[in-house]
């Protein structure tokens, strides 16, 4: 069972709910990405799949849409947070999406296997992000949802 602040429990069922309804918007997200490594594979050699600046713009776009995901939950929601601790979510975000935003420009100058490869790691993070961050997003959803009815 997963718990926030010890009010709220989440069921075993709930939660693969959760993370199926992430696996499905990640599908449309990482797709793009498998065509461009078979495409890569087919045509070129397999360090131009590296090379594409693609990895750091969608890293980019994910790490914005889950900071505001996450934002606009926590507004909506009626539960008391630190806005010290909200403040550091949102700078650790902020800084990972102009950390991608740099990756994309420098790919785009001057790119290089070693970079590419940086900005491929990142958007694993961002993946994984989308997965923990996305998770929290839906808890605090469902608090809104749980609070409001009661």
């Amino acid at each position: 069972m997963v718990s926030i602040n010890m009010n709220y429990d989440i069921s075993e069922k709930e939660k693969d709910a959760i993370y199926a309804e992430l696996k499905s918007e990640y599908i449309y997200i990482v797709l793009p990405f498998i065509l461009l490594v078979g495409i890569k594979l087919y045509s070129s050699t397999w360090h131009e799949i590296f090379l594409a600046p693609d990895w750091s713009l969608a890293s980019c776009i994910i790490f914005g849409q889950i900071t505001a995901r996450v934002s606009k939950a926590v507004a909506n929601t009626k539960l008391k947070t630190s806005e010290a601790h909200f403040g550091l979510y949102t700078a650790k975000r902020f800084v990972l999406v102009v950390l991608a935003l740099v990756c994309y420009i420098f790919m785009m100058i001057k790119p290089s296997l070693e970079l590419g490869i940086i900005q491929t790691l990142i958007f694993l993070l961002a993946s994984r992000f989308h997965f923990s961050d996305g998770f929290t997003t839906k808890l605090l959803q469902q608090v809104r949802v749980t609070s409001k009815s009661k």
